[in-house]
């Protein structure tokens, strides 16, 4: 190897003939820098159109990262090439996986400027982000599989990440090629826990090969692999670059015929004499020494194109496709995005939730317990609410019961007399057989009458007064009256209203009392669910998040999660609430008592219906924010 720069450097004495004699051939130390000959222009020509340089994958300039008073990377700078593979070494330590997390996106330096695709990740606000990470494939030294789907589903699920518009099949049988082309294809139902430690390191380089990425970072990617399968895997990197895609790769020595190695600790760039090829499959534009001497640059060799084409047959391929290649039509498209997204966030959360069963019982058991105390007042205040408002529609309502031996000339004149009265809006007579029919559709009084052949209703006058406030007075007027009952001579109780108010006033706060240590209950038992949720998934979403999973797909999952959780619950609660109802009404008869007065049916229903909508609430919001707290 030979040292190479690619920082700016100051006018220095024998530059001029170095410029000079690049002229003649145009070969700079850097693959991707443009050629600086200066084009001829014939008179009457057509003038050609001047060629822009292309746009580097990667550029560091002047980065350094520390962490605390650790620096580790120190004033790095470094331009790598679309196709290029390169190398970055040196011992344990020395900011190598550093390099790459900053690459990837996953930290800021603390200083300078990390450029991928165009996109500055240095900077406080990363747009894109998401889609660096969709083109960006990243190949851990510690694999991060997720260990609740087996192989297969592994790469299925990073290429769905990556391209959700590809048809399931097409993503199955490139996730399938991915196993086969690192000999695991008889291992794909394995899951990483049945996988040795070379197995997952093998599924993580075809998961990330899988996506066709445009920049692959691999991180020790020979790691714990025997000399076959390191051989294999280094066959399908140097492949990937042949096929268009950089390749950085991170290693304590150098172990790929990569055009330049980037030294750490101390940020030298070295260019390599052993390959005459670049990750590209051209020359580098550099001399390279062969065995006397001389340089070798025209020497026909076999690309690494052509080596990965034999190592590896075309159905196993899993480089990236030309960008000519013809894309499906829209709508198709389109179906196997929606298709995706439901195997996404559906299935996905369906599957999780099944998994995750023993953690979310608590939390179903506890809003399910809270639906049903709500249910279960809301029924008693509808019922409270149809009898207050019953006595207030009976306030003005005064029943003069008349006594067994009043002849009707006295029940006459005292119908007369009331009807003269000018506080009175109307008199109407009541008999006992009407009495006794009113009375049988109050739940128990029929049974009571029945115990007795005669009827025990008196025949009666409904008095119906103008203002609730001569109620008192009227009552007052027929007391005495020779056709009036003397033991009982009205309904007017003066204490029923204010028994009725205070009633209500008691049992408003009771509910509420309840309702407010429910809640509170129900928020420790929901916050200590969402943090064990969160604590046992919170591996697998950083994971989904390095993929590059959109927003929805991260959220999708756990809002069905909370679906699923809120609608058992409030299933469970309507039921019991439904149950109560049933109850009530069933012994009502046999305790001569209308236990919820007014709540028929329709009520009943209206009431399940709440319940249940605010299960699917409760069980949401839930999920959202054991999914906020995972995430963060």
């Amino acid at each position: 190897m030979r040292q190479a720069s690619d920082r700016p450097r100051a006018s220095r004495p024998g530059q001029a003939i170095e410029r000079a004699a690049k002229k003649g051939n145009g070969a700079t130390g850097d693959p991707t820098a443009p050629s600086t000959q200066p084009s001829k222009v014939t008179p009457g020509a057509p003038i050609e159109p001047i060629v822009q340089p292309a746009q580097p994958a990667v550029k560091l300039v002047g980065v350094a990262k520390a962490f605390g008073k650790n620096s580790v990377l120190k004033d790095v700078h470094f331009t790598i090439g679309s196709g290029e593979l390169v190398e970055v070494t040196g011992p344990s330590g020395s900011g190598k996986t550093t390099l790459l997390r900053l690459v990837h996106g996953q930290m800021r330096p603390n200083a300078g400027q990390v450029w991928v695709q165009g996109r500055g990740l240095h900077r406080w606000w990363r747009r894109g982000l998401g889609q660096i990470r969709r083109d960006v494939s990243f190949i851990f030294q510690e694999q991060r599989l997720l260990p609740r789907l087996n192989a297969l589903e592994n790469i299925i699920l990073a290429i769905q990440v990556v391209d959700p518009q590809i048809p399931y099949r097409t993503i199955k049988e490139r996730a399938v090629a991915a196993l086969e082309s690192v000999n695991l294809g008889s291992r794909r139902r394995a899951y990483p826990h049945q996988l040795s430690a070379g197995e997952r390191q093998r599924v993580a380089v075809a998961r990330a090969l899988a996506t066709r990425p445009r920049l692959v970072l691999a991180d020790e990617p020979l790691h714990s692999l025997d000399d076959h399968n390191a051989e294999l895997v280094s066959k399908l990197l140097e492949g990937a670059a042949a096929g268009g895609a950089t390749v950085i790769i991170a290693s304590h020595r150098h172990s790929f015929p990569a055009s330049r190695v980037l030294r750490l600790p101390s940020a030298k760039v070295m260019v390599s004499r052993k390959a005459g090829l670049n990750g590209n499959g051209h020359k580098n534009g550099l001399t390279n020494a062969n065995h006397n001497g001389h340089s070798n640059r025209n020497v026909p060799s076999l690309s690494i194109r052509s080596l990965w084409r034999i190592v590896i047959p075309a159905h196993e391929r899993i480089h990236k496709p030309s960008a000519q290649t013809a894309q499906p039509p829209l709508w198709r498209r389109l179906v196997a995005q929606s298709a995706n997204s439901y195997r996404l966030t559906v299935l996905g959360g369906l599957r999780s939730w099944s998994r995750d069963v023993h953690l979310t019982m608590p939390v179903l058991g506890t809003i399910a317990l809270l639906l049903v105390l709500c249910g279960t007042l809301a029924l008693a205040g509808i019922a409270l609410e149809k009898v207050v408002a019953l006595q207030a529609d009976q306030a003005s309502l005064v029943r003069v019961y008349l006594a067994s031996d009043a002849t009707p000339d006295s029940t006459a004149a005292l119908k007369a007399k009331l009807a003269a009265d000018s506080r009175v809006a109307s008199v109407t007579s009541i008999s006992p057989e009407q009495a006794l029919a009113e009375a049988a559709k109050r739940p128990g009084l029929s049974n009571l009458a029945s115990l007795n052949s005669a009827n025990p209703f008196p025949a009666s006058l409904d008095v119906r007064v103008k203002q609730v406030t001569q109620v008192a007075a009227v009552a007052a007027t027929v007391k005495g009256d020779p056709a009036v009952d003397p033991t009982y001579p009205t309904s007017y109780d003066p204490d029923t209203y204010s028994r009725l108010r205070h009633f209500a006033v008691v049992a408003a706060a009771i509910g509420a009392g309840i309702l407010l240590l429910f809640a509170l209950v129900a928020y420790a038992v929901v916050a200590n669910s969402m943090r064990g949720i969160a604590a046992s998934r919170r591996h697998e979403v950083a994971i989904t998040r390095l993929l590059g999973a959109r927003g929805w797909m991260l959220r999708g999952p756990f809002v069905v999660e909370g679906l699923m959780t809120g609608a058992l619950a409030g299933a469970l609660a309507a039921a019991v609430v439904g149950g109560v109802w049933l109850v009530a009404i069933r012994f009502e008869s046999a305790i001569y008592a209308q236990l919820l007065p007014g709540v028929d049916a329709t009520s009943v229903q209206y009431v399940l219906a709440a319940v249940i909508t605010a299960g699917l609430v409760l069980g949401t919001a839930t999920a959202v924010l054991g999914f906020r707290r995972s995430r963060a």
